[in-house]
């Protein structure tokens, strides 16, 4: 039997207890999750970033997008004083079509941001005789479009219409007003203001020749004039580099009369590359090929313009809204809702009001969605549908017709105000408005999206009797003596 082993128990409470390995590793992994995350969300708001500027980007080539405006604007410059007939936004050049008191014809162009004047071109002597000064003369039209790039084709004739008490014209068909005996067109550079081209647009000084046109359009490829007759529309395209006449038609429009009133009797609205509707008693669409018809619209209709892309023409007829296109003509319900901006966000789509806003396909016709909403001018941008009625300003999901915001003019400009149009800079959309009492212009941006104030003024510079709209793209201030520009 060998010798005993002592064993020794040790209960000692204080003994190394085995470590858990893992614990580090668990915390290099949280950190490492939560830096993840940090980058992840970082990484999203870059694209996010990304793509609000390239959807803004976009938004340069969309008519009526303003330039952004993260504060309230202010008058940045003034027009001509009393002599600006028309105003138009080229590139970086606003046209001012001028008719003098005198009755001289004159286009200038300034720089959109300085309002420097880059230059001035002569298109009409005042005449010979001095005015009486019961009339002036009237109806300076300067188109452009794709077939002119980069120039104007500017209408100059000698009609005269009464004048009124502030000085300017009135209706023709007066005793004291007298029809155009003579027209030309003038292609005029916009970067130099040269008139590169003349071409004759009716009659002469003996009066003899073709009907004096009243109107111009620039389609794809022509230079369409429109002059009124007794029982029609004489049309004539022109290749827009020569002045060649490149066909002549008839349009039947109706009996209109042969006064020569812009905008009254006779306007020519180019549709797509491939069509052009020439506008009289009636309403006429044009083959720009050959100038045969493509389509009518009757002489009860209301041409309000055309699609933002172009493809038909608006019509309103008898409660109903017809889309006249080189394609097809598609009737829809209810009136049609005046549509200043669309940035192609909610495709083919089209605007009426009937017992609310309706909204259809303008392609098939057929009813996407309808909202209890009343409309008088909509704009449509990053898939919100935009809307008001002169009271209240709503904004709905243009896809399925949701309201996501709707304020008053009260609550947003208070008790007298009433909202005369709306604008957009592609992220704040702008409610202008009226003050009742003396007709004080007011303006309000809210976030397109949400509806929140994001700036607010009463531009008590222009004073009483003042007006704000937005025309090409810029804000113009009209006062009863003055036209300014608001940055």
């Amino acid at each position: 039997m060998g010798d005993p082993v002592l064993v020794e128990l040790d209960d000692d409470s204080a003994a190394p207890v085995p470590q858990d390995r893992t614990g580090p590793a668990r915390r290099r992994w949280g950190l490492v999750l939560t830096v993840a995350l940090v980058l992840a969300l970082v990484v999203a708001q870059l694209v996010a970033d990304v793509r609000e500027r390239a959807r803004l980007g976009a938004l340069d080539d969309v008519p009526g997008v303003l330039d952004p405006l993260p504060v309230p604007p202010d008058v940045a410059w003034r027009l001509h004083d009393d002599a600006t007939g028309t105003v138009q936004v080229v590139g970086s050049r606003l046209l001012e079509g001028r008719i003098a008191p005198d009755g001289a014809m004159s286009l200038a162009a300034r720089d959109v941001t300085t309002g420097d004047v880059h230059w001035t071109t002569s298109l009409l002597d005042a005449p010979d005789a001095a005015l009486p000064a019961t009339v002036a003369r009237y109806g300076l039209q300067c188109a452009t479009g794709p077939g002119l790039p980069g120039r104007v084709a500017c209408l100059v004739h000698d009609a005269t219409a009464a004048r009124t008490p502030a000085g300017g014209p009135a209706a023709a068909a007066t005793a004291s007003s007298a029809p155009a005996t003579a027209a030309r067109l003038e292609v005029v550079d916009v970067e130099s203001g040269e008139v590169v081209a003349e071409y004759p647009a009716g009659a002469d000084a003996t009066g003899a020749g073709e009907a004096v046109a009243a109107a111009v359009g620039v389609t794809h490829d022509a230079l369409v004039l429109a002059a009124p007759l007794d029982d029609g529309t004489s049309v004539r395209a022109l290749d827009p580099t020569t002045g060649a006449q490149q066909w002549r038609v008839r349009a039947d429009t109706g009996f209109g009369g042969g006064w020569l009133r812009w905008g009254a009797e006779a306007r020519v609205l180019p549709v797509g590359d491939d069509a052009v509707g020439i506008l009289g008693a009636g309403v006429v669409l044009l083959d720009t090929v050959d100038g045969s018809t493509v389509a009518t619209a009757g002489s009860l209709a209301t041409v309000t313009g055309t699609r933002q892309d172009g493809s038909a023409l608006v019509v309103g007829s008898e409660g109903y809204t017809r889309l006249v296109g080189h394609d097809g003509d598609v009737r829809l319900e209810g009136t049609p809702v005046q549509v200043a901006v669309d940035d192609g966000s909610v495709p083919g789509l089209a605007l009426t009001t009937s017992g609310g806003l309706r909204a259809w396909d303008a392609v098939t016709g057929e009813e996407r969605w309808w909202a209890d909403v009343p409309a008088q001018e909509a704009l449509v941008v990053g898939t919100c549908v935009h809307v008001h009625d002169g009271f209240r300003v709503t904004t709905l999901d243009g896809r399925t017709g949701e309201v996501l915001w709707e304020a008053t003019a009260p609550d947003l400009l208070g008790e007298d105000a009433v909202v005369t149009g709306l604008a957009t800079d592609g992220s704040r959309l702008l409610v202008v408005a009226s003050s009742v009492p003396a007709s004080h212009a007011r303006l309000v941006a809210l976030d397109a999206a949400g509806g929140t104030e994001a700036w607010r003024t009463h531009l008590a510079r222009l004073g009483d009797d003042s007006a704000v709209v937005a025309v090409d793209g810029v804000l113009l201030g009209f006062t009863g003596d003055d036209v300014v520009l608001l940055r």
